[in-house]
Parts: structure tokens; C-alpha cells; sequence
């Protein structure tokens, strides 16, 4: 069979140019390195132990890949620190490079900082009052009178440092603003020290009398 170098032609050429617009975009994909400030997590934390609130919720990463795979945000890059061997006090936790979930291609080059400390305390259980925000100024001639919560009081949960300082928990604020009679709402039950929690999600009813002011 005769060989015919140019047939087809047309199509050879455009075969020609479309490897070689691809290798340049490849070629064009160079290496970069970018910084980026990435949340620290925490894995298999024994159940009696509690984190206290000055562990880091962040650290930052170095990352090096493709310009394109380190063009966004980065939302899919974790540190973790694994707490299975945690026990109550003071601890340094090294950070390394394979502590670090990347997506597939992305080199992690350095952790920083490269150790944290972590204060781990035993969790406790403290029964504590709630009190009520009532916010709002009745109508003329009204004033507010008594203020009840049902529940009184409820079971926080969190390290026992914080439990011991913990005044009280609150509700959500229920507004007075105009009441010429006595105000009723279910709220939800709330601490305001994010270390600590409710043993569980609760809500009060919050009855406040709205009373006429006595000449």
C-alpha cells in the first residue's frame, strides 16, 4: 500500500496542535508553595476528658502543588491530634506533615506552630440555677413584677475547673416592650462559657408578671 504522507492533512495538523496546547498547559502548571491557616481537630478524646478552651482552634500549613489545586480555599485541609492516649493535665503534642489531610497531589512541607500544648481535665457535672433575661420597659402605668423559670435549674456539663466558676445558666432574652399583661414564653436553656455544655438541649418557660405600678 502506497504510503501518503499527506493525507488527511488537516486533521494531522490539528492533531499536532492539540498535543501541543496540552503540553503547554501541563508544562504551564508549575509548583507553588502557599500558606494557608487550616482548623486543628481532635480524634478518639476519651469520653471523661475534657479540652479546656485555650487549645488552638487553628495552626498554619505550608503547602506546596499545582497553582491550580492551591488556588481555592483550602477548606478540605485538616490537622489533626489524636487524644487516644489522653489523660488530665498539661501535655505537648508535636505536630507532623502526615497529620495532615490534603487533597490528592498536595505536598505538605511544614506545620506551624510544630507543638501545642493541650490542658485536659476530667469531665464533671454541676446542677446549677437558671435566670432569666427579660429585657423591655412595660407600658405607662406597668412595671414588671416577679419573674419564674421552669425548670429552676439544670445539669452543666464540662471540665471541673470552669464548673466551679460557674455562676448560673441562662435563657434566651424574652422581651417586655409594651406588656400591659403577664408575658409567657418557652425559651431554650443556655451557658455562656463555650467550655461547658448542658448534659442535655433544654428549654424553660419563662413567666414574667407584668403588674400596674402602685400610686
Amino acid at each position: 500500500m502506497a504510503w501518503h504522507p499527506f493525507r488527511n492533512l488537516g486533521l494531522k495538523c490539528m492533531a499536532v496542535g492539540l498535543g501541543t496546547m496540552l503540553w503547554l498547559t501541563v508544562g504551564s502548571e508549575h509548583l507553588v508553595e502557599r500558606s494557608v491557616r487550616v482548623p486543628l481537630l481532635f480524634r478518639n478524646k476519651p469520653v471523661a476528658l475534657e479540652i479546656l478552651p485555650d487549645a488552638p482552634d487553628s495552626v498554619e500549613v505550608h503547602l506546596r502543588g499545582r497553582a491550580s489545586q492551591l488556588s481555592g480555599n483550602q477548606a478540605d485541609v485538616t490537622v489533626y491530634i489524636d487524644l487516644a492516649d489522653g489523660r488530665p493535665g498539661s501535655r505537648l503534642f508535636h505536630l507532623r506533615t502526615d497529620q495532615v489531610t490534603t487533597p490528592f497531589g498536595v505536598e505538605v512541607t511544614q506545620v506551624f506552630p510544630s507543638t501545642v500544648m493541650l490542658t485536659l481535665e476530667t469531665t464533671g457535672t454541676r446542677g446549677v440555677l437558671v435566670d432569666a433575661i427579660v429585657e423591655g420597659d412595660p407600658a405607662t402605668g406597668y412595671e414588671v413584677g416577679k419573674v419564674t423559670v421552669e425548670p429552676a435549674q439544670v445539669d452543666v456539663v464540662g471540665p471541673e475547673s470552669q464548673l466551679k466558676v460557674l455562676r448560673n445558666a441562662i435563657t434566651e432574652t424574652v422581651m417586655v416592650d409594651g406588656a400591659k399583661a403577664t408575658v409567657s414564653r418557652m425559651v431554650s436553656i443556655g451557658v455562656v462559657n463555650s467550655a461547658l455544655r448542658l448534659r442535655e438541649p433544654r428549654t424553660a418557660r419563662v413567666t414574667v408578671e407584668i403588674r400596674r405600678k402602685r400610686p
